[in-house]
């Protein structure tokens, strides 16, 4: 969550919407009683913030597009020098292989919206779409674009867990004071 909320804080502050970042996570090693230290059992993919990309994107929005690049560069790559999908350097790697999907974890400052005023798919959709099993809250959606903000009830409702991590309030809202 601390590196969603470094996320959230390179937005480019708007009126018309809020400062959110968001962190792709891959659980390497799903054992919960490995000895690993959590460092190693997790290892970050992606990460993005409110507008970073084009497109009026949004931060979990963005970690979605850039992981949907890797992807496509695992494939080149493999393309490029004669690999079989599965094997060689894709392998292992959870990018470019559809059944790693169901170990992403989502981090993100601020709930996932449920509806876009601007058009584009909800982030909600998006992150049930892509297969992430578990999603991190720091905060709901407060009601100032869109009432009754339905994000976390939706993906719930999909079968993903959705959590709300407690004590990170304060720094989640801190980029949308404006």
């Amino acid at each position: 969550m601390k590196l969603a909320i470094e996320q959230a804080n390179l937005c480019v502050p708007v009126s018309s919407g809020y400062s959110v970042g968001a962190v792709l996570v891959q659980e390497a090693h799903s054992n919960p009683n490995s000895d690993l230290p959590q460092e190693d059992r997790f290892r970050v993919v992606t990460t993005g913030y409110s507008r970073e990309l084009p497109g009026n994107t949004h931060a979990e929005e963005c970690c979605l597009m850039k992981l949907a690049s890797l992807e496509e560069e695992v494939k080149e790559e493999e393309k490029d020098i004669g690999v079989k999908a599965g094997e060689g350097s894709g392998a292992g790697t959870g990018v470019g292989t559809s059944n790693q999907k169901k170990e992403w974890i989502m981090y993100t400052t601020m709930e996932p919206c449920s509806k876009r005023l601007s058009g584009n798919r909800p982030c909600a959709d998006l992150l049930i779409e892509s297969g992430v099993r578990r999603v991190y809250v720091g905060i709901r959606e407060p009601d100032h674009f869109v009432k009754k903000v339905v994000g976390v009830e939706k993906m719930a409702e999909k079968g993903v867990e959705v959590i709300h991590i407690q004590g990170f309030e304060k720094e989640c809202l801190a980029p949308n004071r404006h």
